[in-house]
């Protein structure tokens, strides 16, 4: 077990105990932040029913984040899972029953239905806004964990703009990005792009033939992405059209006798369309084509072999709304959405596909019209069209409702019940899919899975101190039945032959199944002071993860969920040198590996700074930063001993990274 030293404590207490020192301190009344991931509309976040979240652009530069991955790292209740590829988890829900949006549309996801995070730049982002629990209501199926929406910049009217930013750090990683964009009166166009180089750090090592080979202390990795986009300003609204291409690659050793690459490339586009008939009713809509093309390569450092598996996924989705305030009391929204999905590949016998068209409604009802007391009653008709002549339909009704209570200007009172649901993907109906050494097993699909459905509850009380101080406190539950999981079905020895002509020899069977039932449950509080220079935040969360066990008749507990998780942050901007210094702390408890066996990871300490000035009528931007500033200090190792760096393979210790950004 390792201590850290007192600099660590004063770090973290440093989060909180500099805020009664500049509690006195002015400041300027903020401009109103919209936001529309609650409601699917554009709302002032003081009057949002739902609680939402939001990261600014700003607060995103403050971090020194270079992608999603790297920002979600610093918000608090998300937990960044990295098997295989990065993604997130929220409320003890897995990264596949969180709903990943960028302006309002799903992201393209992996064979398991996770969105790979580390691919979408931080540098497009105008602002990220989070919804935690159950909003299966207005987003279907996959977000029974609560919605995150990635609201990208736009190009500022009659001007030309432009930007360019380079990146170095002392673990050689490279990151640059530029970004143009032009708009007037009647159009706006505007294209970015980033390129983000890790070569990793390789050692040699001799495995048990006696070989000397090179193996992946720290994976290496490659990213290259495109967005552009095309806006028509007209009559009563704007016709965008837009365009994101992705490609990475990404290799990592799991052992001395093999590892594993991954190779992926992204394709998006699509037409949005707002137009507003008058100023109380209103029309959005959206057609989007995604594909997203995933190879696998299973690495022999033994034999020097290889054994490559692709899949390849691709979906076009289409979704309408209409808002309507008949009066101040009222704001009704109805929508229609439908969406096809294909998905094949070496695991699968042939194309699978799957359709689901969606109804859905709220409205949001203002009690007297005085903002006191909101209702917000919603529900949602999902029918998932059979593929297969022996496939039945599946027929889904969701219902939502959700209350706000102002009982004065300074509290904020937030209850909401949701039912959630998610369909089961191509994968777990019709995946066939060999696991290699150790475990030598086959895991097979069933395409007579249910959908598995959740019943969420979350409340919350938010109260506002003075301007420039609020304190949260919230809590969750949720109840999930039908949970969809893998069982042993044969324990029986085989041999399968994949697309290559392999023939691999596995010694058992496991099958998807609706196996039962699995609880979350938790809480949080948070504390956020703003001022004219100092800003500072920090926050809580405790998640308790079960699942019912039929065979000993009791809820046991659900592995790699982090069950207390410790996120601040300060930002000061230091008088006359006008320099921006910003710190970032984030602790995740040790995390449950093996419930029989009683195993858990170390626990996970990162410190972060960030330091920032601007020249040349703010146009040039240099900053610098530090990476894992304790250079992996942190409280407890694992139950097999390991620290930090071993586990989750922080070896390049602290970095040092050094930029700049120019902007006209």
């Amino acid at each position: 077990m390792r201590y850290p030293s007192a600099l660590a404590y004063a770090i973290i207490l440093s989060v909180v105990g500099t805020l009664s020192v500049f509690a006195q301190e002015e400041t300027e009344k903020e401009p109103a932040v919209i936001v529309v991931t609650g409601a699917k509309a554009a709302q002032d976040i003081e009057e949002t029913v739902e609680a939402v979240e939001v990261v600014t652009a700003e607060e995103i530069q403050e971090m020194g984040a270079k992608n999603v991955k790297e920002v979600m790292e610093n918000i608090p209740g998300v937990i960044i899972y990295n098997h295989p590829v990065s993604t997130l988890m929220m409320q003890g829900f897995a990264p596949e029953y969180v709903k990943l949006l960028v302006n309002g549309i799903e992201i393209a996801g992996d064979v398991g239905g996770a969105t790979p995070i580390a691919q979408l730049p931080a540098s497009e982002i105008e602002r990220i806004e989070v919804v935690r629990g159950a909003s299966s209501v207005l987003y279907g199926s996959d977000a029974m964990g609560g919605v995150i929406n990635i609201i990208t910049k736009k190009a500022e009217k009659e001007k030309i703009s432009a930007s360019v930013a380079q990146e170095i750090a002392s673990n050689l990683r490279y990151y640059g990005e530029g970004s143009a964009s032009y708009a007037n009166d009647l159009f706006a166009l505007s294209v970015m792009g980033s390129f983000d180089y890790d070569d990793g750090k390789s050692v040699d090592e001799e495995n048990n033939l006696g070989r000397e080979i090179s193996i992946y202390e720290v994976p290496y990795a490659c990213l290259g992405s495109v967005r552009g986009s095309a806006t028509w300003f007209h009559p009563g609204g704007e016709l965008e059209l837009y365009g994101t291409w992705a490609d990475s690659s990404r290799e990592s050793s799991t052992n001395l006798e093999g590892g594993v690459s991954y190779d992926d490339t992204k394709l998006e586009g699509g037409l949005r369309e707002r137009y507003s008939f008058s100023d109380f009713l209103s029309l959005e809509g959206f057609f989007s084509v995604k594909s997203y093309d995933h190879y696998v390569d299973q690495l022999n450092y033994t034999y020097d072999t290889s054994s490559e598996e692709k899949s390849l996924f691709d979906d076009m989705e289409s979704e309408v709304t209409v808002s309507w305030e008949p009066s101040i009391s009222h704001s009704l929204l109805v929508g229609v959405n439908g969406k096809r999905e294909n998905m094949e590949g070496d695991a699968f016998d042939e194309q699978k596909s799957a359709s689901q068209m969606s109804v859905f409604t709220q409205d949001t009802w203002n009690i007297g019209g005085v903002d006191r007391f909101r209702i917000v009653p919603g529900l949602r008709f999902d029918y998932s069209v059979p593929e297969e002549s022996e496939d039945d339909p599946i027929y889904k009704i969701t219902p939502k409702l959700s209350f706000r209570y102002d009982p004065s200007e300074y509290v904020v009172l937030r209850f909401a019940y949701g039912m959630g649901f998610k369909t089961p993907s191509l994968k777990q109906k019709y995946w066939r899919f060999f696991h290699p050494s150790p475990e030598n097993f086959m895991l097979l699909g069933n395409p007579d899975l249910k959908p598995e459905t959740s019943h969420g509850f979350n409340a919350s009380v938010a109260y506002t101190v003075s301007p420039k101080i609020s304190l949260t406190v919230g809590g969750y539950f949720n109840y999930v039945f039908d949970l969809i999981d893998t069982q042993i079905v044969d324990e029986n020895s085989g041999s399968y032959t994949d697309g290559d002509g392999t023939t691999h020899n596995y010694i058992y069977t496991r099958k998807y199944r609706n196996v039962g039932k699995a609880i979350t449950t938790g809480g949080d509080v948070s504390f956020r002071f703003s001022g004219s220079r100092l800003a500072s935040s920090l926050a809580y969360n405790f998640t308790v993860a079960k699942e019912y066990d039929e065979d000993d008749d009791e809820y046991i507990d659900l592995a790699s969920r982090v069950p207390h998780q410790i996120k601040g942050s300060i930002s000061y901007t230091i008088p006359h040198i006008e320099t921006k210094a910003s710190l970032q702390v984030n602790w995740n408890a040790p995390e449950l590996i093996d419930v029989d066996e009683d195993t858990h990871t170390p626990d996970y300490l990162m410190v972060n700074a960030h330091f920032s000035k601007l020249f040349w009528k703010e146009r040039l931007n240099l900053y610098c930063g530090l990476r894992n500033a304790l250079n992996n200090i942190h409280f407890i190792d694992s139950s097999d001993g390991e620290s930090q760096e071993d586990y989750f393979g922080l070896r390049d210790g602290l970095v040092f990274y050094l930029g700049s950004r120019f902007t006209m």
